[in-house]
């Protein structure tokens, strides 16, 4: 009887072996397949962030030469807001004509005036020397006290 229980046992351990190595199989199999999505997530997070930091990178330079672009026509502007002023427009007027805020349209005339004043080579003598008067309170032609002398 003792051969036929060790028969028994060895029948029961192949078939506990042979049902562990499907198990162990199966297993592998999904490790090998979590590792495989593991890898297409490295890969493809890192070309995301290759791209977006190429693309930042030509952002700013496209940003910085349009910026570069701008400087002449952004003087340009700023010298026709001085020469509204100078024709004797009130501040409050350029604003409203021009769509700025009566604070940008202040800053303006008074970097022009600061401009003009820091020549000191006669130089700025003509548009924009002559665009800010002397008085934030009066404008030539304009009879007196202008309108946003109290702002």
């Amino acid at each position: 009887m003792s051969g036929r229980i060790s028969a028994s046992r060895a029948s029961a351990v192949r078939a506990a072996q042979q049902a562990k190595a499907v198990r162990d199989a199966a297993r592998l199999q999904r490790e090998r397949q979590v590792e495989s999505a593991l890898a297409d997530f490295y890969e493809q997070t890192g070309r995301v962030e290759h791209l977006r930091a190429t693309a930042q990178s030509r952002a700013e330079k496209v940003l910085a030469e349009a910026e570069a672009a701008a400087l002449e026509p952004e003087r340009l502007a700023r010298e026709a807001v001085a020469a509204l002023a100078g024709l004797g427009e009130p501040r409050d007027q350029i604003a409203e004509l021009t769509g700025l805020p009566l604070a940008d349209v202040r800053g303006i005339l008074s970097e022009v005036a600061g401009a003009g004043r820091s020549r000191g080579d006669g130089r700025g003598a003509g548009l924009v020397a002559a665009s800010v008067p002397e008085s934030e309170g009066e404008v030539a032609g304009s009879g007196g006290v202008r309108a946003d002398a109290a702002l």
